[in-house]
């Protein structure tokens, strides 16, 4: 059994950068916090779920636990204005399209682990063409509450012999290794050291990913 996995933003599109301001912009003007540092904030953190961006700052701001009914309601908020302002707009990245029938033709399986909310992430697969490239797609939200859940899940029900995943995130290496995967560091938005430090297997532009995983199919034989 081989498995294909992906994180979305990032390798199949990019928009990291212009959510990242966003979440500054609405945290400043919802709670007070600075927006430079939730920007950065953002992008250091990539690969973990929104959930967990937002209850880091609203514990330093507040002191107190962020609840559920507090959560939901500005998430909501950062959703919609996802929806409407940045979405329509994106668009696939180069190689992207070319690695994604190349998995499905070359892989028994193939997902997305992404920290968008389940729904959201459904939706923008769905909106930018390319879900049915997939056999599941995973957000969080519910009883997935990071991406480690969603490789547990999958490493317990399929039992791969040989597990891909391509991300662009330290955090996504790392949890990557964990679980057994051949973690793929794509240089979109963090640099080569950044992902070889968090245990990428290796780095490279998204154009060259196609050849990489070829060498690993090719040695797994």
């Amino acid at each position: 059994m081989k498995i294909f996995g992906t994180d979305y933003d990032g390798v199949i599109i990019n928009i990291e950068p212009q959510k990242a301001s966003a979440f500054g912009e609405l945290l400043y003007r919802e709670w007070g916090v600075d927006k430079d540092e939730a920007s950065r904030f953002w992008m250091e953190k990539g690969g973990t779920s929104r959930r967990y961006k937002f209850d880091h700052f609203y514990e330093n701001h507040s002191g107190k636990k962020l609840a559920d009914e507090t959560y939901e309601v500005i998430e909501s908020e950062y959703s919609n204005l996802l929806k409407s302002k940045y979405y329509p707009q994106v668009k696939l990245l180069d190689g992207a399209l070319e690695l994604l029938k190349f998995a499905r033709t070359n892989f028994n399986f193939t997902f997305i682990s992404s920290g968008i909310p389940t729904e959201e992430i459904k939706y923008l697969a769905n909106l930018n063409g390319v879900s049915h490239n997939f056999d599941l797609i995973l957000g969080t939200g519910g009883r997935n509450s990071s991406k480690a859940d969603h490789f547990r899940q999958i490493i317990q029900e399929r039992k791969p012999n040989l597990t891909i995943f391509v991300a662009d995130s330290p955090a996504d290496m790392k949890i990557a290794k964990e679980f057994g995967a051949i973690p793929i560091g794509v240089l979109t938005n963090h640099s080569r050291e950044e992902l070889l430090n968090a245990g990428a297997s290796v780095t490279c532009d998204l154009n060259n990913v196609i050849s990489v995983i070829k060498n690993y199919i090719k040695l797994r034989r």
